[in-house]
């Protein structure tokens, strides 16, 4: 399989729309700009908590606020956390975010004169498919570029708006190495059976296993339970040859290594937080961890020295 890198480095949106246990798909967000209007967040008795967490209050960065509901869920024993914007008024709402009231409206919920359930989401993986500075993956003639790959230029916590660059850059880098590799023919090779399938009846355990245990917040404990959970999972029958099928197959595989990766390493860094290591330590873990599967499934991970030296 191709190299698979920074896969531990989760991007957590603080405040997307919560829309109760069993939505699936992509979730509305809400974007931080309502806050910067004047939105608050309370937590179920009605409570602002984000000034004790930060100076800024509710307009800390994303992984402040995203760990700050995450504390309080956990502490309250409930599933969101509530966004309050009512004192912007309908005029505020209708001019500077249209496009969130509609959604909030067609969902039942009007943000003029009420609470907007929110609760904190998977928003963008810094890492994937390791790639050079051409797009170019370990596998001969496999190139990627977007939020498929690891290009490196994301660090540890991707920066807004870099994601749209990066695909721009490399997209027209991967187009130039295209013209120069001397890539060999080679016939295709079609898989025949559901041998290595699993079933997508595991995919909404395998979410909540992810969400509480390899979330935002981390620790040796939650990510044992995790892995020992995806183990079991592994093990799964009744799976066929169909889109659904794959799907959980291939989330099933990256959860795994996003476990194994976020377990190794021992530190807090960027996008990945570590109650039981709550410091960024250079001295040990100035690495990226990458990661192989082998022919016969078995996943192999080694350290890659970040030295800033251009590939």
């Amino acid at each position: 399989g191709a190299d698979i890198a920074d896969i531990e480095f989760v991007q957590f949106h603080p405040t997307v729309m919560w829309l109760g246990p069993l939505a699936q798909g992509q979730q509305p967000l809400v974007s931080e700009a309502v806050r910067g209007e004047g939105a608050v967040l309370l937590d179920s008795s009605g409570v602002r908590f984000m000034a004790d967490q930060h100076p800024l209050a509710d307009l800390a960065p994303r992984d402040v606020v995203a760990k700050a509901i995450m504390r309080r869920l956990r502490e309250e024993g409930t599933s969101h956390v509530w966004l309050d914007g009512r004192m912007l008024g309908a005029d505020t709402w209708l001019q500077r975010f249209p496009t969130i009231l509609e959604s909030c409206r067609t969902r039942g919920i009007d943000p003029v004169t009420d609470l907007i359930p929110v609760a904190p989401a998977q928003h963008y993986v810094s890492g994937g498919v390791r790639t050079d500075l051409w797009g170019r993956a370990s596998i001969p003639g496999l190139y990627a570029c977007g939020e498929v790959a690891c290009t490196g230029v994301h660090g540890a916590n991707r920066l807004a708006s870099n994601s749209l660059l990066e695909g721009l850059v490399f997209g027209r880098r991967i187009v130039q190495a295209l013209e120069v590799d001397d890539l060999p023919a080679r016939d295709a090779q079609i898989s025949g059976g559901p041998a290595g399938l699993l079933p997508h009846s595991i995919r909404r355990p395998m979410q909540q296993v992810m969400d509480v245990d390899a979330g935002v917040l981390r620790s040796a404990d939650s990510l044992a339970t995790a892995a020992q959970s995806l183990a079991r999972m592994g093990e799964a029958e009744g799976a066929r040859p169909s889109t659904e099928d794959w799907e959980t197959t291939n989330l099933h595989q990256i959860a795994t290594v996003l476990v194994e990766h976020s377990l190794i390493r021992e530190e807090t860094r960027g996008s990945h937080w570590r109650e039981d290591f709550p410091e960024r330590d250079d001295a040990r873990w100035r690495v990226r961890l990458v990661t192989r599967m082998a022919d016969d499934g078995v996943l192999a991970t080694r350290e890659e020295p970040v030295t800033g030296e251009v590939r």
